[in-house]
């Protein structure tokens, strides 16, 4: 991989193709979300794509990208009739510079703000991944959570999966304290697709964190707050609401 990744057609044309606008590199990350610490066979896991350049980078779910732009092309039967099929993950991080901003779910609506900058330890330990030198640092997020994450300055953007940037070069794995959550690079290559922030159409734009994380609490005391009257059901006709409610709970909570 390390051997196909480089080239010198790559660093020359860095600073010409991020001034486009345009991908230099896109790394595939899978995302495994441990549901219960105590067991840790109950898992999901969803794959991401991270596109990235000197200075601009976008963090997405593919199928979520389909679904709001319309050319998702599964669908599910709910109270009202067919709709499309409702992803995995519809988080999104964008950055701009030294800007990072997130976009999260509560219940049917999307919440769009900016992220407090990560503070990283670097620590002692090292280890290859996938053919390259990595070093482990260390951060507690603003909500108090603990992550370690490996990272190679043989890849020279301070880039990682979601909100996890600033460090000295590409971010390959990531993992929480209790390790209930791990990404991981599974793919490196090189990319010129355009790096544009996902388009939502009526998503929520807070002024701080801090009114995301107040509707998140709301949300899950009071599902209904944020998932209107809709009822999600399967071909039987079976009501899977808060199943999926549940769902969407789980994944939202883990990029603080």
């Amino acid at each position: 991989m390390k051997k196909i990744f480089f080239g010198g057609i790559f660093i020359s044309n860095l600073f010409y193709i991020s001034a486009q606008s345009k991908a230099v590199t896109e790394i595939i990350y899978e995302t495994k979300l441990v549901s219960d610490s105590l067991n840790r066979n109950s898992f999901k896991i969803f794959n991401s794509t991270l596109l990235c350049n000197s200075t601009e980078s976008v963090y997405f779910n593919r199928e979520a990208k389909a679904f709001y732009e319309g050319t998702s092309k599964e669908s599910i039967s709910t109270s009202v009739g067919a709709i499309p099929k409702y992803p995995k993950s519809v988080a999104s991080v964008y950055r701009s510079n030294n800007t990072i901003t997130a976009s999260l779910p509560v219940g049917k609506y999307v919440f769009t703000f900016e992220e407090p900058k990560l503070n990283w330890e670097i620590l002692n330990e090292t280890k290859k991944i996938k053919g390259f030198q990595c070093q482990l640092a260390k951060t507690v997020t603003d909500t108090g959570d603990t992550y370690f994450a490996w990272f190679t300055k043989e890849i020279p953007f301070q880039e990682g999966p979601f909100r996890f940037k600033g460090l000295s070069g590409l971010i390959l794995e990531v993992i929480n304290k209790n390790k209930t959550i791990e990404i991981y690079a599974v793919e490196i290559k090189k990319s010129e697709e355009i790096i544009q922030p996902l388009h939502y159409g009526d998503d929520i734009k807070t002024k701080s964190k801090k009114q995301f994380l107040e509707a998140r609490k709301n949300y899950q005391e009071n599902p209904s707050m944020y998932n209107g009257n809709l009822k999600i059901v399967d071909s039987n006709g079976i009501d899977k609401t808060k199943k999926m409610a549940d769902r969407i709970k789980s994944i939202n909570t883990f990029l603080d």
